[in-house]
């Protein structure tokens, strides 16, 4: 029996640090300024979807530095459908290595902090952002697929995602596109 206790031990010790979120580099060098304003989500994980993201329509983030040097983070979306009434989820992002930049944490309350890492940057036009925690062994990942417009050409967003899978691993085709005509 004791055998057998130390054996489950040891499976769920090694599962545990199996999973680990990958080492995904961020952008270098990139410029926090730069990147405030409006962004469009064009494409998320389905994870995103059926968490804070549910039955969100037009999905949109506008980053704005504080005076503290945090950066204030408005995501937005119109729940239902397109003409839905609009829903807004106020957080914080702060930048805890200064020479990592591109490596943001956000929270949306409390002290709980997650990783908000832009992976692409594609002249602070389009950007794809990773996010991936190891909870008990577990990967959570989030990945978004950012447009200045609400719309991108399929021929960008193919070289946007296909970099993205290279960097992450992720499976982009899982990746889900967001609703934003007629918003």
């Amino acid at each position: 029996v004791v055998m057998r206790a130390f054996l489950v031990i040891c499976l769920l010790i090694a599962v545990a640090f199996a999973n680990e979120c990958p080492d995904v580099p961020v952008v270098s060098p990139f410029d926090v300024a730069s990147y405030l304003g409006v962004w469009y989500e064009i494409a998320t994980t389905p994870t995103s979807e059926i968490t804070f993201e549910r039955d969100c329509y037009c999905t949109r983030a506008n980053y704005t530095l504080q005076n503290d040097g945090t950066v204030l983070v408005q995501n937005s979306c119109n729940i239902g459908g397109v003409d839905g009434q609009v829903d807004i989820a106020n957080g914080t992002a702060i930048i805890e290595d200064p020479t990592e930049p591109a490596k943001l944490s956000v929270t949306f309350g409390g002290h709980v902090y997650a990783p908000y890492w832009i992976i692409i940057n594609d002249d602070y036009e389009n950007a794809v952002v990773w996010s991936c925690a190891n909870i008990l062994g577990i990967d959570f990942d989030y990945m978004w697929v950012l447009s200045r417009h609400n719309t991108m050409s399929s021929a960008t967003y193919a070289k946007l995602t296909a970099e993205a899978q290279e960097l992450t691993g992720y499976d982009v085709s899982r990746l889900d596109l967001t609703t934003q005509s007629g918003c």
